[in-house]
Formats: structure tokens, sequence, C-alpha cells
């Protein structure tokens, strides 16, 4: 289980990297889509594999803000 909770944390914080580093706007929005995807799963999956990592819900909580404000922006 540590083995998927880890990965699971990897994948969602690389894609949370890959959108907040983009620079080409042609390239953002999958980015941002994918990154979103990413943190939502994650969070989901916090309630199943053994309680909420409270750490990682606050890093999880400040990401998705994070991808909504840049899809504000974006769309300004």
């Amino acid at each position: 289980m540590q083995a998927t909770h880890a990965r699971n944390q990897t994948m969602w914080t690389e894609a949370f990297k890959d959108a907040v580093l983009e620079l080409d706007p042609r390239f953002l929005p999958p980015k941002l889509a994918a990154a979103q995807a990413a943190i939502e799963d994650r969070l989901l999956e916090t309630g199943f594999d053994g309680g909420p990592d409270l750490e990682e819900v606050m890093k999880l909580e400040d990401a998705k803000r994070t991808i909504m404000l840049l899809w504000h922006q974006e769309q300004t």
C-alpha cells in the first residue's frame, strides 16, 4: 500500500508541476486539465487508503486553488 500511496502522490505532484511550469499558452489548458483531474483523483483516494494524510490533503487543496487561479487567468 505504501508503494501505491507514493506513486499516486508522485502522479499528482508531477501533473501539477507540469502545468504550473508551462510557459506556452497553447499547451497550458490540457496540462491544467490533467493536473486538476490528478488532484481530484488523489483527493478521492485519500479517504480510501488508510485515512487521510492531513499534510497531503492540505497540499492538494493548495494545488487545487492554484490550478483554479491559473484557469481563471487563462480565461481572461
